[in-house]
């Protein structure tokens, strides 16, 4: 029988965490495929769920992880364009931290020659939302300044590395030395420890003329100030609220209204996943082929920090929650040479 991380409880020790031997996967509808997983990456919404804290309650026992990496095993019977044996990444409801998985043909996407299975796990979720934020609702332009909140997370640093593609200056803002450079080396041009700084008066020294974009995907303290730095017409993207705060309603900042007003800026909120799925995917498909593209050429490089072992899924969890952890990580569910 096939294995799974299970979550038995909600809980946010993950404790109730488990590997466990699961049923086979059942008899597949005509528009899905099923795939023996390599990879399956984490994020901070996995970390959510398991606690009981994400916006949708999962009731237990369910198996977390919504971005995978793997090889087709079966595919439905009006699947045309995706083929046994191939190469494929997406992202699903749950169920990625499984030896097995199916996904909705429709969701998936074929892995571009050269591109590592644990790069192509944690590709969607992290840069699928950033586009969507930068490109189609910030509307970010060549030659503006962008901000970056939390620039050292996995969706920070590909806000940075989107960021310089679409030809913008980059400020970095994070919480230590080691997380900075993470963002210098992801190629931010400006890099703020907004912890040992007063970011309100870092970016008047570094952007006088005001921001254009912020991209705040931490919420909290920093986000007043960021709005503040703004420019006349400048735009702020709401994407999340990672920070945690010193209490839970902490990291949901209130903002006074009369700063839009004065300045004309507008407070744009980027919910990825309930676009994508009124959108039928349509747009954010797009937005991963041209962004596979761009991978390709060299535009954009993305990266995985960390890969843990499957029987370390629950370490990949406490970093997670802890800010342990730079960039992207991924669980190695099985070796891509083990499925051959």
């Amino acid at each position: 029988m096939p294995k799974a991380v299970v979550c038995t409880a909600l809980d946010s020790s993950f404790q109730s965490l488990e590997l466990q031997e699961v049923p086979e996967l059942p008899s597949l509808g005509e528009d899905e495929i099923a795939v023996s997983v390599l990879s399956c990456g984490i994020a901070f919404p996995d970390v959510l769920k398991v606690a009981g804290k994400y916006q949708v309650l999962s009731e237990p026992p369910f198996i977390p992880g919504s971005e995978i990496c793997g090889i087709v095993t079966r595919v439905g019977e009006a699947v045309r364009n995706i083929q046994v044996g191939e190469k494929v990444f997406g992202i699903l409801p749950s169920g990625g931290l499984a030896e097995e998985a199916v996904l909705s043909a429709g969701d998936v996407y074929k892995v571009p020659p050269g591109v590592d299975v644990n790069v192509a796990a944690g590709f969607e979720l992290n840069y699928g939302t950033t586009f969507h934020g930068l490109k189609d609702i910030a509307q970010l332009q060549a030659g503006e300044t962008l901000l970056v909140l939390g620039a050292s997370g996995g969706v920070g640093l590909a806000a940075i590395d989107i960021g310089k593609a679409l030809g913008a200056t980059v400020i970095a803002c994070a919480s230590s030395g080691d997380k900075l450079e993470a963002c210098r080396q992801a190629g931010a041009d400006v890099c703020i420890n907004y912890v040992e700084e007063d970011l309100r008066k870092s970016l008047k020294r570094v952007a006088p003329m005001g921001i254009n974009v912020v991209y705040d995907p931490v919420g909290g303290k920093w986000s007043e100030p960021a709005i503040r730095s703004l420019a006349f017409g400048g735009r702020f993207v709401v994407v999340g609220f990672a920070s945690g705060g010193d209490t839970p309603k902490d990291a949901i900042p209130k903002i006074p209204l009369n700063l839009a007003l004065l300045g004309e800026k507008k407070i744009l909120g980027c919910f990825w996943g309930e676009w994508r799925v009124r959108d039928q995917n349509k747009g954010n498909a797009k937005n991963i082929q041209n962004m596979l593209r761009m991978v390709q050429s060299g535009q954009l490089k993305p990266f995985v920090s960390k890969v843990y072992p499957f029987h370390s899924f629950r370490e990949a969890f406490e970093d997670l929650t802890k800010r342990r952890v730079i960039g992207k990580i991924c669980v190695a569910v099985a070796s891509p040479k083990s499925k051959l």
